[in-house]
């Protein structure tokens, strides 16, 4: 009996067989003459088929026909001694003639006199008994006892019909199946618990839901069953490695789906959510929109950044017995000359040695001596001799004699000598542990401008040392390895040997053989180089190189070779091809990598591109890891690529360097950029060479011509950038060179500024404004944690983005704001039209504008001495001008001087009052339309603006009329500098005005209620802020897109700023009416406004300034276009790698719910 047996419903005895089954089962032996006991044989024989066949659950021909002839033979031809075809050709043979017999006696029954429904009349006609053929019912009856109602359970077209049949089938194959198949009651326990009611029948769902299901209740119970029951399934898939598709993080990817179907990004929602203005925000909320820019969940984060769990090199005593030969260093930087470097020991409590190089030492080694501890935090000291080996690769021509000239292969040499460790004895305590970082360092000047040189490290090389006794086993020598295998490949440390393999790495990775070939750089992925490069590293240039250039360690497997030499590669053995020189530590490298490849979505070599950059740009990271910096770069980069279609390329070079290499089958980034098409006889080549950019003539001005076509710059454009290279560089003046550095530098000179719509000069002016520093982009970027703001290079491309966007949407140009700003300041040369400019407000002053005693001496007034009254209280001057009247808001300045007339306490005659007002407001008028009129025509400034104007930059028309009568110049010698500062003063804020097309009552609301506006410095000056020009745009748009006019605003800002009465609860009923006031104005619901001051902080909650509108209006404009509330826009902005997980998981589906809402099913 076998695992088939089971197919039929019962099992018959040996006397049920049917006589078709033994004659189907009957086979003729194959002999020619049959004696008896043939004959015999032949009959046992065939009933011992029989037998088997009723064995098997077949009792008759008809149970063998319905299995198909495949599957009948892959089941029993084995049982059935090699004659499953045979038998099932006869049987199927017998049952179709059975089945036709049938319809055969059927059909004659149905023609039959004396069948129901025929004719048998003897009256019939003789045609009619002639025609007596069957009719369709007779053929086919109706079976009715068989029928039900449309869409009954029972149907035959009824989904339960089709589980039916789906699940008879998913039997019938896995009867088919190994012993060690997975089963459908082992896959889907949960189907026969299911209800076949109407609900279930009926109801449509997503296959994806299903499988979300079920996988999630499997997930669960295995999960209770491993000691986390506390936490979500999604949780531990987060938390979980391997397979290679983990970890996973379902909010993650939800709140990117989600906020990604609105075109936008987490990063930016975080940028809009922080109150502070954007070139104000923190270096710490750069770095949370630069994370959440890579679209990486904490999860992914921690596996990427998490500490090494092995070093470079892993060495043991015996090995350091015979001496530890480093790779060769010499080789690992093209661009740079390494023909004179050496190695020097990070300093750390355990470690002493060599921390600087020197130029020349007699000594045949240097000691290190490093303190190893066990488990059990004893220690040991051992001392280590240090040996710089230097390989001369000496050229096999025989004329050519050896002449000991560099360059070398260099390697470091690590000996332990018994003699120099005469303590290290009984190691029974052991395996002693120790880590040690060695620096490949080279020599570099202190300074640009010094000759004072020092060691600057360039790679950092990473050993573990294990001391133990002989015969110590792999897993006391290696106790951390086990746990790294398990966790992220699905073996074990002592199986992880397999990954060599490439099937088996190919697996356990879930990677093709083509996908590990462009991993690896190698078959048809191999690194090239640019022609039209001169490397400063004389190694490649020269025949003491053994190995081909550019190697995987130069150009697409730098990372994961950690750039050493000895790149990994596929070669072929005996059983199947193998990585070469694969260790766990580049296993290590090759884990993180994978997976941040797929997540990125990146080719590899452009993905190692972009970290071996930022690794560059990273300060103190020569041992190349990924850490938060280089992560929050790659942030950068995807948002950069996502808004502005960066590419890998790019973005590296404005990193560190365009790069001189690709893959087989593509052009270098360098020669794509410099040599893309031919004008010019001859390419333009990286030789090192310097040249004079100022020449207009030779070859000189060649390479300059070259280096603007390249750049698509104009001449006048590369006069302008050449200087900010050379200085950043320390180059001689006047001077370029042609190298990496200098084209790097040009090149993100002007294309960081063409990214963001800017012309290069354009950019230069910005980046001033941002870091004061017109050259900035000319210097290598780096990425320190110590850096703030507006030092860090990645928080700059962020702050620029925005600037050249608000600038662009408000018709600024960068030059128009840096006067504005006083970044730049034009000279202020006196002329003659100044002197005529003047000279003509000066006579001006008549006695129709200036006040005289005459004006006072009218009937009503006699008896008092206005003049001397007005004198005395500083309300005119001496020379009849009226003293200045500070403006009030909602208030005239008829008012003003009204009370200021009251004040005085003179006279208590109102018409008196009234009189002595309007002769000062009538000189007032006199006297501003003067100084108005004047200043309007020289500047093109609204006259109604002047007063307004002057007061804004720190005077009134006062002070200037006084100024002008006092030192009315005669010449130009006779200019006051004042007056010439005033002109100054007078041009910007014109141009201001004049650009923004600021109205009158904006103007006021400045000077009056600086406030309203969110300014928290109110005074007066020649100088703006970005903040007050931002801020007034603001303004501008809130009114330009608001529901109400700006009266309105008025009103709204002048209640929201009423001082609190003392009744009971003043503050939330004005808190509600605020809300629902600016509700009407913005035409967003007034809960989510009083929500979103809630969160902002204020007490009482209600808006009261324009810098908190604006606050406002971004939550608006981002809940309108994503449809998410107020109150998980403020979480999201708050989202960190470290948040909890419920709070991701909520705003997951807070994201999901808002895209459901939008009508978009398909994302969500």
């Amino acid at each position: 009996m076998d695992k088939y047996n089971n197919y039929s419903n019962a099992i018959k005895s040996k006397s049920s067989i049917s006589p078709l089954l033994a004659a189907a089962a009957r086979i003729e032996p194959e002999v020619t003459v049959l004696s008896s006991t043939a004959k015999s044989n032949r009959s046992q024989y065939s009933q011992s088929l029989a037998e088997t066949l009723l064995g098997l659950g077949y009792s008759s021909i008809f149970d063998i026909a319905k299995v198909s002839r495949q599957r009948f033979i892959k089941r029993h031809d084995e049982s059935l001694l090699g004659n499953g075809a045979v038998i099932f050709d006869k049987a199927v043979s017998m049952a179709n003639q059975v089945l036709q017999k049938y319809r055969q006696n059927r059909h004659e029954k149905n023609n039959s006199p004396l069948a129901p429904g025929t004719f048998s009349s003897a009256n019939a006609s003789n045609e009619s008994q002639t025609n007596k053929l069957p009719e369709y019912n007779q053929l086919f009856p109706e079976p009715w006892d068989d029928f039900c109602r449309p869409g009954a359970i029972e149907a035959l077209d009824s989904p339960a019909s089709y589980l039916l049949d789906l699940y008879k089938f998913i039997q019938s194959v896995e009867l088919d199946g190994s012993n060690q198949a997975r089963k459908l009651e082992t896959r889907r326990a949960d189907i026969p618990k299911l209800s076949l009611d109407n609900d279930a029948l009926n109801k449509e769902v997503t296959a994806l839901s299903i499988i979300n299901d079920v996988l999630s209740g499997s997930a669960r119970e295995y999960i209770d069953q491993s000691g986390h029951a506390d936490k979500e399934v999604n949780q531990i898939l987060g938390d979980t490695h391997f397979p290679f598709t983990l970890p996973y993080s379902l909010p993650t990817q939800q709140i990117n789906k989600g906020l990604g179907a609105s075109n936008i990004e987490l990063g930016t929602v975080i940028q809009r959510v922080d109150p502070q203005f954007s070139w104000d925000a923190t270096q710490e909320k750069y770095n949370q929109v630069l994370l959440a820019y890579t679209q990486l969940s904490s999860e992914q984060i921690a596996l990427l950044s998490s500490p090494d769990v092995f070093t470079q090199n892993f060495v043991t005593q015996t090995e350091l017995s015979v001496g530890y030969l480093s790779g060769s260093t010499t080789e690992i930087l093209a661009e740079t000359d390494l023909s004179r470097h050496g190695y020097i020991v990070e300093g750390a409590d355990n470690i002493t040695g060599p921390t600087q190089l020197v130029e020349h030492s007699d000594a045949p080694y240097d000691v290190i001596e490093v303190t190893c501890s066990n488990q059990a935090k004893e220690t040991i000291t051992i001392k280590l001799r240090g040996e710089n080996i230097i390989t001369y690769q000496r050229t096999k021509a025989r004329m050519v004699p050896f002449d000991n000239s560099s360059p070398f292969s260099r390697q470091l040499k690590l000996t332990f000598v018994a003699e120099d460790n005469p303590t290290v004895g009984n190691l029974d305590k052991g395996p002693y542990f120790a880590n040690m970082d060695i620096y490949a360092a080279e020599w570099v000047k202190k300074n640009i401008s010094g000759e004072a040189m020092e060691s600057r490290p360039f790679l950092t090389m990473t050993y573990r040392i294990a001391i133990a006794k002989e015969g110590a086993s792999r897993e006391e020598l290696l106790p951390e390895a086990d746990a790294f295998f398990i966790n992220n490949f699905g073996l074990s440390a002592e199986d992880s040997s397999q990954l060599v393999k490439l099937v088996a790495f190919g697996n356990q990775t879930g990677s093709k053989a083509e996908e590990i070939e462009n991993l690896l750089s190698c078959g048809e992925n191999l690194p090239t180089v640019s022609p039209n490069v001169i490397f400063a590293n004389p190694i490649f240039s020269s025949y003491f190189n053994n190995e081909p250039f550019p190697a995987p360690y130069h150009f697409g497997g730098v990372y994961i070779n950690a750039h050493q030499r000895n790149a990994m590669a596929i070669i072929r053995a005996e059983d199947g091809r193998e990585i070469q020189s694969l260790s766990n530590f580049r296993l290590e490298r090759l884990n993180r990598f994978i997976r941040l490849q797929r997540w990125l979505d990146l080719p590899s070599h452009q993905l190692d591109l972009l970290l071996t950059s930022a690794m560059q740009a990273d300060v103190d990271n020569s041992q190349q890891e990924i850490t938060e910096r280089v992560l929050k770069s790659l942030g950068l980069f995807r948002h950069l690529n996502l808004q502005y279609k960066i590419t890998p390329e790019i973005f590296s070079s404005w990193l560190y360097q365009l790069t001189p290499f690709a893959i087989s089958g593509e052009i270098a980034f360098f020669d794509r950029i410099f040599n893309r098409e031919k004008l010019f006889d001859q390419p333009f080549v990286l030789d090192g060479g310097s040249f004079t950019y100022l020449d207009a003539k030779g070859s000189d001005a060649k390479s300059v011509k070259q280096l603007c076509a390249g750049l698509n710059i104009s001449a006048v454009t590369f006069q302008f950038i050449a200087p900010l290279v050379e200085s950043a560089l320390g180059l001689e003046a006047g001077k370029l060179v042609r190298s990496f550095e200098v084209v790097s530098s040009l090149y993100r000179l002007v294309s960081i500024p063409q990214t963001f719509g800017l012309s290069t000069e354009d950019g230069l002016i910005l980046m001033n404004i941002l870091t004061d520093d017109m050259g900035y982009l000319a210097k290598q970027p780096t990425l320190d944690d110590k850096q703030t703001q507006d030092k860090n290079f990645l928080s700059i491309i962020l702050k620029l983005e925005d600037l050249s966007v608000w600038l662009t949407k408000n018709k600024l140009t960068p030059a128009s704001l840096a006067l504005l700003l006083g970044v730049t300041r034009l000279a202020v040369v006196p002329t003659n039209n100044m002197v005529t400019f003047f000279k003509g407000i000066a006579n001006g002053l008549s006695d129709n504008v200036c006040l005289t005693t005459d004006d006072f001496q009218r009937q009503e007034l006699e008896g008092t001495d206005w003049w001397a009254i007005l004198l005395t209280n500083q309300v005119i001057d001496k020379n009849g001008l009226v003293l200045d009247i500070h403006p009030v808001w909602g208030k005239s300045d008829e008012e003003m001087l009204m009370e200021k007339i009251k004040s005085i306490d003179v006279s208590n005659d109102n018409n008196i009052m009234s009189i002595i007002v309007q002769i000062l407001i009538q000189a007032k008028n006199a006297q501003e339309n003067l100084l108005s009129q004047t200043i309007s025509a020289e500047y093109g400034v609204e006259r109604s603006l002047v007063p307004l104007q002057l007061r804004w930059l720190g005077s009134n028309v006062y002070s200037v009329l006084n100024q002008v009568l006092n030192n009315t110049p005669t010449d130009i010698a006779s200019i006051d500098p004042a007056l010439s500062e005033l002109t100054y003063s007078l041009l910007i804020y014109t141009q201001l005005i004049n650009s923004l097309k600021l109205n009158k009552e904006l103007i006021f609301l400045r000077l009056t209620q600086p406030d309203w506006l969110g300014l928290t410095q109110s005074r007066l000056s020649t100088q703006l802020s970005l903040s007050e020009i931002y801020l007034i745009t603001c303004y501008q748009e809130w009114v330009a897109n608001a529901d109400k006019n700006e009266d309105s605003i008025h009103e709204y800002l002048t209640f929201a700023n009423i001082k609190e009465m003392e009744d009971e609860n003043p503050s939330v009923d004005n808190s509600e009416k605020c809300s629902e006031l600016l509700a009407e104005i913005l035409a967003w619901d007034s809960g989510e406004i009083l929500k979103a001051a809630s969160l902002l902080g204020l007490n009482p909650p209600q808006v009261k300034n324009v810098f908190e509108i604006d606050w406002i209006r971004r939550l608006q404009k981002l809940s309108e276009k994503t449809m998410i509330s107020t109150d998980y826009l403020w979480q999201m902005g708050d989202l960190r790698e470290n948040s909890e997980f419920s709070l991701k998981e909520g705003i997951g589906e807070a994201v999901m719910a808002a895209l459901k809402a939008q009508g978009d099913s398909d994302n969500v």
